[in-house]
């Protein structure tokens, strides 16, 4: 996912300090010289964690977007880093403890679940994590809840509590519980994700995964890990969702395993909104009509797909394509959107070339989609689909 702060007021003294840290190492010329940087910006930015003080963190992360060269990716990079992962000394020597996330893309005719992960359930996932996904020497903690993104901490300084929470767990030999009523309803929504969220604990120096134990080429080893887990992890996490399909994505450190879901979560959008509109209406494919749209505000934010009936103008249903940072209209996103589309067996796949609004309804917040005449629109399924109790959106 393209990098989000977390927004919050601002603080401009200690802003512009870490701005002028990053400026730094973005712009050092050897590794030497990276050190010098990498020590003083991680000691600035540990300080304000430690205070829960975001405010200079967000305005630098504002400011930082102005800045010379590389100055956002190296605090934003840094500012991660120090949120999900922290050292602590034991006898054993110094150990790193790093949150994680275990992404699952899902969809469904009814409310997707969030909720308490029962005990068994919970142990059986960690061992197929600690098999397949984490380094041999790895300890592993799990929050006992199926996250919705929404559900997910708001904030660096929350997810950094967490992480601590997670890591006390770790040296209790246990898992850490979550009370139901401290997370906040989950949206209702056709095709969304849920997150098993976690810490592993490595001796620092140690590796964190699986396949940095093993002498095949990273991607490769990173691939055999993604299609074990699916297979074996997958088994595991079955039960969570049953009469929802899913699809697992390959857990990681917190930050990246988000990024990664929403990356994906695109393209499984589309095959997820093509099998729910023929599971709903009884439409195949083939007698759907795709119309994709490029939404501008100041540039091209959007890619959105609106689904219609046959010679239908009424749309039925659509899903959003957002674009990261370096994504616009000349890299081959729509290329991308077709090729799914056609995939999906839809029988008529057309383009608009004129620029849309980012329009959303008044009433529900919801994003309007395009028909084949470039009218943004409402969905609305028709009266005698059996939708179940999901909204559109």
């Amino acid at each position: 996912m393209a990098r989000a702060p977390f927004r919050r007021k601002s603080g401009a003294r200690e802003a512009n300090q870490l701005v002028r840290l990053a400026e730094g190492l973005a712009s050092s010329k050897s590794r030497a010289e990276d050190v010098y940087w990498e020590r003083e910006l991680e000691a600035a930015v540990t300080t304000q964690l430690e205070n829960n003080d975001e405010d200079a963190i967000n305005r630098a992360l504002d400011k930082a977007h102005d800045a010379p060269e590389s100055t956002f990716d190296a605090l934003a990079d840094m500012v991660e880093s120090l949120t999900e992962s922290i050292v602590l000394d034991s006898e054993k020597g110094p150990q790193r403890i790093t949150l994680f996330c275990a992404p699952i893309l899902v969809w469904g005719r009814n409310k997707i679940p969030a909720k308490t992960i029962a005990k068994q359930q919970l142990q059986d996932i960690s061992v197929q994590l600690a098999a397949h996904v984490f380094s041999s020497k790895a300890k592993i903690a799990l929050a006992n809840f199926l996250f919705a993104p929404d559900q997910l901490p708001h904030s660096y300084s929350q997810s950094r509590e967490l992480l601590q929470n997670l890591g006390t767990a770790i040296r209790e030999r246990g898992h850490l519980t979550i009370a139901p009523e401290t997370v906040e309803d989950a949206p209702d929504v056709v095709c969304d994700m849920r997150m098993i969220v976690g810490a592993f604990q490595v001796t620092e120096g140690e590796p964190f995964y699986a396949w940095q134990e093993t002498t095949t080429q990273v991607e490769e080893a990173r691939q055999a890990c993604l299609t074990t887990w699916r297979a074996q992890g997958g088994n595991a996490i079955k039960p969570l969702l049953v009469g929802f399909p899913h699809e697992l994505t390959l857990p990681r450190s917190f930050f990246a395993a988000c990024r990664d879901a929403d990356m994906a979560s695109r393209a499984y959008s589309i095959g997820a909104s093509v099998s729910y509109l023929e599971a709903v209406t009884g439409t195949t494919p083939d007698k759907l009509t795709a119309v994709i749209g490029g939404c501008w505000g100041n540039e091209l934010e959007e890619y959105r797909i609106g689904f219609s009936m046959g010679e239908s103008d009424e749309i039925v249903h659509g899903c959003v394509w957002p674009l990261v940072s370096d994504e616009g209209d000349d890299t081959p996103v729509v290329e991308e959107i077709e090729g799914l589309l056609r995939a999906a067996n839809i029988g008529t796949i057309l383009m608009l070339e004129e620029q849309l609004p980012l329009e959303f309804c008044d009433d529900c917040g919801a994003p309007h989609f395009p028909n084949r005449d470039g009218e943004m629109l409402h969905a609305h399924l028709p009266e005698d689909a059996e939708t179940g109790s999901v909204h559109l959106h």
